[in-house]
Order: structure tokens, then sequence, then C-alpha cells
């Protein structure tokens, strides 16, 4: 039988989700440590920022936008000119249109980055007035393109790892709830501290109940290889006597909160994670991670091997 009420000993988490129990089911962390709640007026998306949604996207999307901005602005300008006339322009060389609009583009390339090869230049008052304004646009472009990518760069971030799956494990005569983490990073990150959560619906109450679950070990100074955190099951936990599918059926979702120091730039950073029942392997083992010692004192790990577990 499921435990349907908080023992007095435990805290009960305040997350910030609410206590609403939805019919459907529902995921309040993404795997990637994003929120998952999609605040709207009306049928619109509010809060968007450009800044912060340039910060958080991925290098090869980041990059891929940069490419295709200066494409298209490129393309803009050279469509602006070649309608102005090619005419209008001195030492471009007269060929096709296709040939012509090239010339225009990279002129126009050469403009935006203020390069200015000579090799074209404006011979007429509106083409100067264009080619300006293009090459203003041009310096505050790239200033604020360097400036997102410098803050790429240097926002401290916790590049965790985490295992694909949680388990339901034997764990000292009783079972236990496990995950593993490892750091990506070659730096290292110093006194990181977990929190595991527990979102679950209440079947009594019709709420959704938060609870904080304790761990084996919720805090350790270094992370230099990995660390399995454990949530004994035992007759205190509100995973005591729980099935899988009483788990499944009350719509369950253990929400990872990891906050550590980096010492690259010495500032506290934060990861967050969730699991769902699809994400959780129940009566299985993780297989031990293989630590190869080298001739200079070095040890090193494949983290691939974080995913790896056997059935029981």
């Amino acid at each position: 039988m499921i435990k349907e009420t908080l023992n007095k000993k435990k805290e009960s988490a305040e997350l910030g989700f609410g206590s609403k129990n939805y019919n459907e089911s529902v995921r309040f962390l993404n795997q990637d440590g994003t929120v998952n709640i999609k605040r709207k007026v009306t049928d619109k998306h509010i809060g968007f920022d450009m800044f912060h949604w340039l910060l958080g996207i991925k290098w090869g999307q980041f990059f891929a936008l940069v490419f295709f901005s200066y494409g298209a602005v490129n393309t803009l300008f050279a469509i602006i000119y070649f309608s102005i006339g090619v005419d209008k322009f001195g030492g471009i060389e007269a060929g096709s249109g296709i040939e012509n609009f090239l010339q225009l583009f990279f002129f126009s390339a050469q403009t935006l980055t203020t390069v200015g090869y000579g090799h074209i230049y404006p011979n007429s008052s509106l083409i100067s007035t264009v080619s300006s304004i293009e090459s203003m646009f041009g310096l505050m472009g790239f200033a604020l393109v360097t400036g997102i990518l410098y803050g790429r760069f240097a926002k401290p971030k916790a590049d965790i790892q985490y295992s694909n799956k949680a388990l339901i494990s034997p764990y000292n005569d009783i079972t236990g709830f496990m995950f593993r983490i490892a750091n990506k990073k070659q730096n290292e990150l110093i006194e990181t501290e977990c929190q595991l959560v527990l979102a679950i619906n209440n079947l009594e109450t019709k709420k959704r109940d938060f609870h904080f679950l304790d761990l084996e070990r919720s805090k350790i100074n270094f992370l230099p290889l990995t660390w399995t955190l454990v949530h004994p099951i035992d007759d205190k936990s509100q995973l005591y006597e729980v099935t899988q599918d009483e788990f499944n059926q009350r719509d369950g979702e253990f929400i990872i909160l990891i906050k550590s120091i980096t010492d690259t730039y010495f500032h506290t950073v934060y990861s967050r994670m969730s699991y769902k029942a699809s994400e959780i392997a129940w009566n299985a083992k993780f297989v031990p991670m293989k630590q190869m010692p080298h001739k200079d004192g070095s040890i090193s790990i494949n983290l691939n091997d974080i995913h790896s577990y056997d059935k029981l």
C-alpha cells in the first residue's frame, strides 16, 4: 500500500510548481534542466528574451544563426544595390545578371565588415548613403555578436553528465533509488550538493505532493570521478512498498537539484534534471565504472560507461 501521508519527520518540498493534480501526465523539468512551463497571455507566449535565448541555445544553432543572418543581410543589401543599378558603381566588371549580383553581394560583405578592398566603390550619392547605413549596421551587429559570444564562453556552468536511467536496485538488504553523475569538463567541481525531490499525485487529496527524499550522502567535497546518489527505500521513505504500476499510475517524477562551485570561476553553479517513470529501470544494478591507471600516475574513466546497468 502506498504511503499517502507525509511522515512528520519529512519536510514537504515547495519548488514553486503548485499542488494541482493533473489529469494528463506532466513533466516539470526537462532532461536538459529547463523548466517545462510555458507562460502565455491568451494564445501568445510571453517573456521571450532574445539575449538569454541566444546564450542558452546550442553552439551549432548559434553559429548556424550567425552565418544565416550574415548571408541574409548581405543578400538583402545586394538586392538593394542591384535594384538601384550596377552603373552606379565604379570598378565593377560588366557581366551577366548573376555575375553582377554576386559582385554586389561581395561588395556588401566588404561594406558590412568594413574591410573595403576598394575593387568596387560607390559612384553616386544614393549608393554611398546605402553603404554608409550598411556599415553602421555591420558595426552594431558584430558588436552584438561579439558580446553574446563572450557571454557564452564566460558563463559559469555545471556541465553534469547524468545516467540515462535511474534505477531501483537492491541496497543494504533493502532497495534504493539511485542514479549516477559525473563532471563532463576537465575543471573541478567542489562542495557539490544534491537535493532529491519526489513529485507524485496523492490519490486521497487529489493534489500533487512534493517530498524531499533523504540521500545516503547529499554532499561531497570533490567530483573527480563519478558519484552514485542513493535514496534508501526504507519504512521512512515515501517510496516504501510502492510498486512500478503504482508509481506509473500516480505519475511520479524525481526532480534533481545540484549545486556546486567551479574552480575555474569560483562561482556557484547549478544543474537540474528529472527522471520520469519511463526513465527508471526497476530491479537493475549499475555496472561498476572502469578506472584505468596510467604510467604517469593519472586515472581515466570513460563517461559513456556511466549509463551501463544490468537487469537482475
